[in-house]
């Protein structure tokens, strides 16, 4: 189970070098995954404005697998999908990191 721990509290200059070293470390890992095939959200929401949105079923076709979180509850929601293993391994170890919980990696069907 995971320790809980009291917040931490930073000044401006503090939050501004955390946000610095996080956008550092999401552009080399953005950099290490190489080119990615953008998929359009299903819904974007604006304030008080949902916009729906579908992903054409030529993109779905080249995703071969899917990540999907496990949360202590039990509870099981799919993440994403990914082109190939090796993605989604680097995606899953990601939010591994960051959260803690299992991720499980799925293989779609053909």
């Amino acid at each position: 189970m995971k320790e809980t721990k009291s917040p931490v509290k930073t000044d401006k200059i503090g939050a501004k070098i955390k946000l610095n070293n996080l956008l550092k470390r999401a552009k080399e890992n953005g950099t290490e995954q190489g080119p990615l095939t953008p998929i359009e959200a299903l819904v974007t929401i604006s304030q008080d404005e949902w916009i729906w949105q579908a992903v054409s079923k030529e993109i779905l076709d080249t995703m071969s697998h899917r990540l999907v979180f496990h949360s202590d509850g039990g509870l099981r929601r799919e993440i994403l999908m990914t082109q190939n293993l090796n993605t989604a391994m680097d995606a899953a170890s990601i939010i591994v990191e960051l959260d803690g919980n299992c991720v499980l990696i799925e293989t779609l069907e053909p």
